[in-house]
């Protein structure tokens, strides 16, 4: 007995998998930067924002004395999908100079003064594993 094969249906199953999945790496890349990058005041760690088509402009108000680092989420996990570009950004003007100067990134508190490049350079490792898992789930 031919068994009858529901392709927009697995189209579909396939869609969400894969929004699920860059969701996922979305929130989990977001959070390794801000959990990795040195902490002053904490501004710049809070600074990490997702933007959906164009780079997020936002930043974490100016800080006089150490605060607590907060993860914002500005898209739900049903706002994320395939169908467009996304970027985590951060716009403090220090930012750059902090994720690639090691004078200056030494106290990243996960990788020292790679904290930058070290999440960088497994980025397609945790897309590989996160997309990987999600897809499995398709039957």
């Amino acid at each position: 007995m031919a068994k009858k094969f529901e392709g927009a249906k697995k189209v579909k199953e396939i869609d969400e998998a894969l929004n699920k999945a860059l969701a996922d790496f979305l929130f989990t890349t977001q959070g390794k930067l801000s959990k990795a990058a040195p902490v002053d005041t904490g501004r710049l760690a809070s600074s990490f924002v997702l933007g959906k088509d164009l780079p997020n402009r936002e930043v974490e108000p100016k800080r006089t004395s150490k605060g607590p680092v907060t993860v914002t989420r500005q898209y739900t996990r049903k706002e994320i999908t395939m169908d467009s570009n996304w970027f985590i950004s951060n716009n403090l003007p220090y930012a750059h100079t902090v994720a690639y100067n090691p004078i200056y990134g030494k106290n990243g508190r996960v990788g020292g003064a790679a904290w930058y490049t070290t999440i960088l350079n497994n980025l397609r490792r945790d897309a590989d594993r996160i997309f990987t898992r999600e897809l499995k789930k398709v039957k």
